[in-house]
């Protein structure tokens, strides 16, 4: 080990979780036990499932308990406490790998002792997004069991986000070591800091300082996807290959300052107004990729309404020409998230302008956060940016310079095999799609550097639950940590399996 292990004392708080009883006159939202985490299927040979429950929920209860809200992180208290986690796993190499005051990424390896192909890694961040605690039924940083219509919920902040990937991947890990005489690879637990911003010493501190650590890993499972509750089941597993590009671009505005009794006609906060307003409306072109087609096919299997499922399958045919595409683009972006996963877009996120009341200024900005498709050109949608905004005294600028995007990791690989046939022992009539997301995560630096990257939150969710993520009073329900254990835990002996 080249890493340094605290005493487990002086940093771990105490692992009580607080109990909150909910009186509520709905009736239970599962009726008769049936849940959407119940796996009526057999268990993996050598798995427990009540022990994967049990620790899953206390990895979770202690990492929601460290403080780790970035600004600043202190992703050092985390990386600490897996160091003692997986100190009393035998076959572990580990390491805490500071990176900043307070801040580390941590890596540990689990050996295999006749490894005979390149590792997998598994990994999430440890740091979670800022609380507005009076906004919060429950102190966000002390794990809370609410019971809620008959469901079990932990409520804190990272439950979902992500917390709850590295605390199912932790107790995945810890049954998988007890099997390591018959693994094939080494499996790699990375857990990283500074992906929700800021200075970049997460992920990208990895890959340039630390890289040795995993530079030989054969590909990784990460954060991103989705497992998605409906109707009272697991409808679908979906599981990210791709992801858009994150910019930020800069509107500035520029005209002459004056007296506010003296009103100007060009005025630039009106002309930004004016600019901001059309951009805001503004929809880039449709542009598919081999991921977003087999996305829209497979999730037209289960869509209820018909509407939609008619454009699902005419956007994804074989040979479907522009115009059809087209049309179908343009009854499937009435739902926002297809819209954003049909073409680049941006949101409205900060206005500055004016010092006082009286004031005309001579100077105002907005910005707008752009997500890019991989096969878009970020030059071209600030030139379009530029031409829909129309003012004269408006520019639109890239806040930064264009990055290429990296490569889309392939559904053919042993891994993405494993995760599709883990899902579906578990949840038969499931649905696994490839996916990409809107959002960006760690797994974007993994495929720039060759290593195919598939992203899961591997929790079954409704969607009132995953909406939570970086809202407030985010919330997992207890028994789901149980099924992404297990889900995790069948994904890994596959792809290790001799």
């Amino acid at each position: 080990m080249s890493g340094r292990s605290l005493p487990v004392a002086r940093w771990v708080p105490a692992l009580g979780v607080s109990l909150c009883a909910v009186a509520l006159c709905a009736r239970p939202a599962y009726a008769q036990g049936a849940t959407p985490w119940t796996v009526s299927t057999a268990a993996p040979a050598g798995f427990d499932r009540a022990l994967a429950q049990r620790t899953a929920e206390v990895h979770l209860t202690r990492l929601i308990g460290l403080n780790t809200q970035n600004p600043p992180g202190n992703e050092l208290l985390t990386a600490q406490y897996f160091d003692s986690v997986f100190a009393s796993i035998p076959g572990v190499e580990r390491h805490v790998l500071p990176a900043a005051d307070g801040r580390a990424n941590f890596v540990a390896r689990l050996k295999a002792p006749n490894a005979s192909k390149r590792p997998v890694i598994i990994m999430g961040h440890m740091d979670v997004v800022g609380v507005d605690s009076a906004k919060w039924k429950t102190p966000p940083f002390t794990a809370t069991r609410v019971n809620e219509a008959g469901v079990e919920y932990l409520y804190g902040r990272g439950a979902i986000d992500d917390k709850g990937m590295l605390a199912t991947a932790t107790a995945a890990m810890q049954q998988l070591a007890a099997r390591r005489d018959q693994l094939d690879r080494d499996v790699i637990f990375m857990a990283t800091a500074a992906e929700e911003g800021g200075p970049e010493v997460g992920i990208e501190h990895m890959v340039t300082r630390h890289y040795d650590l995993i530079k030989d890993a054969e590909f990784a499972l990460n954060e991103g996807g989705r497992v998605r509750v409906a109707d009272g089941v697991v409808k679908s597993v979906n599981i990210q290959t791709t992801e858009k590009v994150s910019y930020n671009v800069v509107a500035s505005a520029t005209g002459p300052s004056g007296h506010g009794s003296v009103p100007l006609p060009d005025n630039v906060l009106a002309a930004l107004s004016r600019a901001v307003q059309r951009v805001h409306a503004y929809r880039a072109p449709v542009k598919l990729n081999e991921t977003t087609r087999l996305y829209f096919a497979r999730l037209a299997r289960i869509e209820k309404d018909p509407v939609m499922k008619a454009a699902m399958q005419r956007i994804s045919a074989t040979g479907a020409s522009a115009a059809q595409v087209n049309a179908a683009a343009v009854v499937l972006s009435r739902e926002p998230l297809h819209n954003a996963v049909l073409r680049s877009g941006q949101s409205l996120t900060l206005l500055r302008g004016g010092i006082r009341s009286n004031v005309i200024p001579s100077e105002a900005s907005a910005t707008f956060n752009l997500r890019v498709l991989p096969n878009d050109d970020v030059r071209e949608v600030v030139a379009a940016f530029n031409r829909v905004g129309g003012e004269k005294q408006v520019t639109f600028a890239l806040d930064g310079e264009p990055r290429t995007s990296p490569p889309v990791s392939p559904v053919s690989t042993a891994l993405y095999r494993a995760m599709e046939s883990s899902a579906t022992a578990m949840v038969p009539s499931t649905t696994v799609i490839p996916f990409m997301s809107t959002g960006a995560t760690d797994g974007a630096a993994l495929r720039a550097k060759g290593i195919p990257t598939y992203g899961i939150l591997p929790m079954p969710l409704p969607m009132e639950d995953e909406l939570r993520m970086h809202g407030d009073n985010e919330r997992v329900p207890v028994a789901a940590l149980g099924w992404a254990t297990e889900f995790l835990y069948r994904t890994l002996v596959q792809v290790t399996a001799k």
